[in-house]
């Protein structure tokens, strides 16, 4: 009697060609229906984005109103829920749901990864050189920007670049956040994922490093699991060839969600403050959803802008025409002309004559989707759901705004530097006074002449100078405007210089009464 072994070969030597073709097909489109439908994962990943932006929406507006403290309770702890389920969802959509049989394990992922760490503190760095190896990557440790510059060239020619660069914030003669830069700036290193190692951090100095060109940022002295999970991160984009999310100390900043102790901050007296700063600026909304247009029009009444609504980009097209908007808050998937087409045909139809603000709306949240808003002609991108918070960052960056703004306390420590300084102040201000003018229109003569080198660096020099004087919102819009031309964005450059302009008038005038009338 025969073996199976010998019947199973009978039966193989007798197939045809188009038996096995046809069995071939069967096993590629079982695989295949076996896999996870991505396109009707990122639809239902929009589908509850787009109903938790109304939730989220209305829960804040509502706050906005006198509750009872049970009331207020009760809206905190939806708000809460909300969070919670927008932080699971998103970790779900992001992660391993459409994982196929590529898919690599973590230790896969990380094995080979050749990596730069940038110290000059010998212990970390042997500390982390230790741990990477220890997981099979490949780890080079130097302690000056110059060998770290030399080493990523050297590894560029022959072929086999670093991927990774940790760089520690002091550097010997040089921050590691300018060395980031540089090394950002060069084509040679841009696939290198930059990771900033520094002492203090906070939510605007991530803002401002993802803006620069940083991957992550890590506390020193750099906890092992927030390193582990940092690398595993950036290692598992790197083997997807995707690109990576910004991350804090571990946490993703585009995901985060406030905590609940700040749920009350956030929604009443952050926007009590803002109230009404952006009186007479004209902004249209554009959204196919209903309830979005209504969250995102009660929102911007909030700040005082004058709202219109359009339900797809066809009637947002019949607006811009008729109508001229200092901003345009985009929805980028909509049925029929979606937001990408809209902006190309608005944009086709300024034709460098004007420039009108046009920001990116999406519940999709990832690298891509802003890097195509970006690359289509949008100026800035911003997640759903929409916050307030997040919203005012907006209007900040891309209008400006009136003098019924709150001004001493959040915008400038003039009067603490005052008192610091005392009898020199005068002298002091009087410097700044005379200098500022001088750098602003030094400003507009290089933008003129499209200098993006010189922009960043005259940029660089008012942020300084407004800083040490005080004048804090000064500064950081001088220091937006020098990552910008750095980072070549020159669309984004016109608009800083307006809003450093205006913040400086008003700068001005203060220390002009202050100069009229003694230190109390």
């Amino acid at each position: 009697m025969p073996s199976f072994h010998s019947f199973h070969t009978f039966l193989s030597a007798r197939r045809t060609d188009a038996q096995r073709a046809r069995i071939a097909r069967r096993r590629q489109k079982a695989a295949h229906d076996a896999q996870p439908d991505k396109h009707l994962f990122d639809r239902l990943q929009r589908t509850i984005n787009t109903q938790l932006n109304g939730i989220v929406g209305v829960l804040e507006m509502i706050r906005q109103h006198e509750l009872t403290s049970e009331q207020r309770e009760l809206i905190g702890l939806a708000q809460r829920s909300a969070n919670t389920l927008l932080s699971d969802t998103g970790r779900l959509f992001d992660g391993d749901a459409f994982a196929d049989d590529t898919a690599m394990h973590i230790d896969e992922a990380m094995r080979d990864v050749r990596v730069l760490v940038v110290t000059p503190d010998t212990a970390l760095r042997t500390r982390i050189e230790n741990e990477l190896m220890h997981r099979d990557m490949r780890a080079t440790g130097v302690e000056r920007a110059d060998a770290a510059l030399t080493a990523l060239e050297q590894a560029a020619v022959a072929g086999d670049p670093y991927r990774i660069a940790l760089l520690d914030q002091d550097i010997h003669g040089i921050d590691g956040e300018t060395l980031g830069s540089a090394i950002g700036n060069a084509p040679a290193h841009r696939d290198t994922l930059l990771v900033l190692i520094s002492s203090e951090h906070d939510r605007q100095d991530a803002d401002r490093l993802a803006l620069t060109g940083f991957s992550a940022w890590l506390p020193k002295p750099v906890p092992r699991p927030m390193l582990i999970d940092t690398l595993t991160m950036l290692c598992g984009c790197i083997a997807k060839k995707d690109a990576p999310r910004f991350i804090c100390a571990g946490v993703r900043t585009q995901r985060e969600q406030p905590a609940p102790e700040s749920v009350d901050s956030l929604s009443d007296s952050f926007t009590d403050s803002f109230a009404d700063s952006f009186t007479q600026a004209r902004v249209m909304v554009v959204d196919d959803n209903p309830v979005n247009l209504e969250v995102a029009e009660r929102m911007l009444t909030r700040f005082g802008c004058l709202v219109d609504t359009a339900a797809g980009g066809e009637q947002a097209l019949e607006l811009a025409e008729a109508r001229r908007y200092d901003l345009i808050l985009m929805d980028c998937q909509m049925p029929g002309v979606d937001g990408y087409q809209a902006t190309a045909l608005l944009r086709a139809a300024e034709g460098g004559l004007k420039h009108t603000p046009i920001v990116g709306w999406s519940s999709r949240t990832n690298r891509n989707e802003r890097d195509t808003c970006l690359a289509i002609g949008m100026d800035d991108f911003l997640a759903k759901p929409m916050r307030m918070r997040e919203l005012s960052a907006i209007l900040v960056r891309w209008l400006q705004r009136t003098a019924k703004q709150t001004q001493a306390k959040q915008d400038d420590e003039l009067d603490a530097t005052r008192q610091m300084f005392g009898d020199d102040f005068p002298e002091l201000a009087r410097l700044f006074l005379a200098d500022s003018p001088q750098r602003l229109n030094a400003l507009r003569e290089a933008i003129d002449r499209n200098d993006d080198a010189a922009i960043a660096k005259l940029a660089h020099v008012l942020c300084g100078s407004s800083a040490s004087l005080g004048a804090t919102l000064l500064a950081a819009l001088s220091r937006e405007l020098e990552v910008a031309a750095r980072n070549g964005a020159m669309h984004e450059v016109p608009p800083r210089l307006d809003a450093i302009a205006f913040e400086y008038a008003r700068i001005e005038a203060r220390l002009n009464g202050m100069l009229q009338s003694p230190v109390r």
